[in-house]
């Protein structure tokens, strides 16, 4: 997890892994492990911030744009050599539309 504000960046997994980390030194040189230290601070993660996370991991999943591929189809588009037929594009948007109802009701 990474906690970004204006005036700091904290990783708290590399924080973790170096507290394991001195931790098994301790242990390997002999010494007693560190005493754990009672605080009073706590981290909470809003219901926002989980929404732009997950928003976040969905938008890495998505397919790449190709913008060749887009200049092409708009080349296409304004020089008439691209026509549309209306009914497969109403039956794939349907498609579509069922698809996405189907994974989140």
């Amino acid at each position: 997890m990474r906690i970004e504000g204006s005036a700091y960046v904290v990783d708290l997994s590399r924080s973790q892994a170096v507290r394991k980390e001195s931790g098994e030194a301790a242990a390997v040189k002999g010494a007693a492990p560190p005493a754990r230290l009672q605080s009073a601070e706590r981290v909470e993660i809003s219901p926002r911030a989980r929404e732009l996370e997950r928003l976040k991991q969905d938008l890495a999943a998505l397919p790449e744009v190709r913008l060749d591929r887009v200049a092409l189809a708009r080349q296409n588009l304004q020089s008439g050599g691209y026509r549309v037929d209306p009914a497969l594009l109403a039956q794939r948007m349907m498609e579509s539309f069922q698809h996405v109802k189907g994974d989140g009701a």
